[in-house]
């Protein structure tokens, strides 16, 4: 019988290097506990995403993405999980999802308060995916579009491959898409070894809105796609998001 963990243990408790320049950073307290927040803030009106990462990762993983968000004006919000890094608690799945719309709320306000106002997007990598999607159908009125990256698309096989015992399928993935009515873009890597290319298109057959797309990335594998994609992954999301906020041809680059 394989070794059964907790959630808790795929999170990286490792001490956050830190902020590189242009991003700053932000502590959230929850109940029981408290999540980082890393933000790289762009002009006054850009979109901004909100990004919840993969297991594994910490936040400073992301930096790379965060400055090619930079060059393309959005502000990016990287959003940790109860007890990463060097703060406090233990995530769980009776805690990460109303941790993540805690985040959220709290994240919003400090860029506002900043006099960063533009349309909010969630962006979600693996065990981000299902946390993203969960927030995005509890406040759909609020967020643009949804964006998964490398998704996870059975709950319990996933769990399983980690050796995570839950009772139920925390997720819901299937689900939760078919309540999903806005612009959806999916990254999925060509080469993943947990979720099939059909699998993967379940996702947009379920999904109950119109402007979906599946974007393969082929040679790539599970863990490449942000990392491997670099500039163009980064432009690829900004294509969507200025479309949506009517920012055509609208870019900055960072020096």
């Amino acid at each position: 019988m394989e070794r059964q963990t907790h959630l808790s243990a795929l999170i990286p408790r490792k001490t956050l290097s830190p902020p590189p320049s242009g991003a700053e950073d932000l502590v959230v307290e929850v109940v029981g506990g408290s999540l980082p927040v890393r933000i790289f803030p762009a002009s006054s009106q850009a979109p901004m995403v909100f990004f919840f990462p993969a297991e594994g990762d910490t936040l400073d993983h992301y930096h790379e993405l965060g400055k090619n968000f930079l060059r393309e004006d959005l502000t990016l919000a990287l959003i940790g999980y109860r007890g990463m890094n060097e703060t406090r608690g233990e995530v769980s799945f009776e805690s990460i999802f109303e941790d993540a719309f805690q985040a959220f709320q709290v994240t919003r306000e400090a860029l506002a308060a900043k006099g960063l106002k533009g349309p909010v997007s969630l962006l979600g990598r693996s065990l981000g995916a299902g946390v993203a999607l969960k927030l995005a159908v509890k406040i759909p009125s609020e967020i643009s579009a949804l964006i998964l990256d490398s998704p996870i698309i059975d709950g319990p096989s996933w769990l399983a491959k980690r050796g995570l015992d839950y009772e139920k399928d925390p997720f819901e993935i299937l689900a939760n898409i078919k309540k999903w009515r806005k612009p959806l873009l999916i990254f999925q890597a060509q080469l993943d070894e947990e979720v099939s290319l059909p699998e993967a298109e379940k996702l947009l057959i379920f999904c109950a809105g119109h402007n979906k797309r599946l974007l393969i990335m082929p040679g790539f594998r599970r863990e490449e796609t942000i990392e491997k994609g670099g500039p163009l992954y980064a432009e690829t999301i900004a294509e969507l998001l200025n479309r949506l906020a009517s920012r055509f041809g609208r870019r900055r680059k960072l020096q």
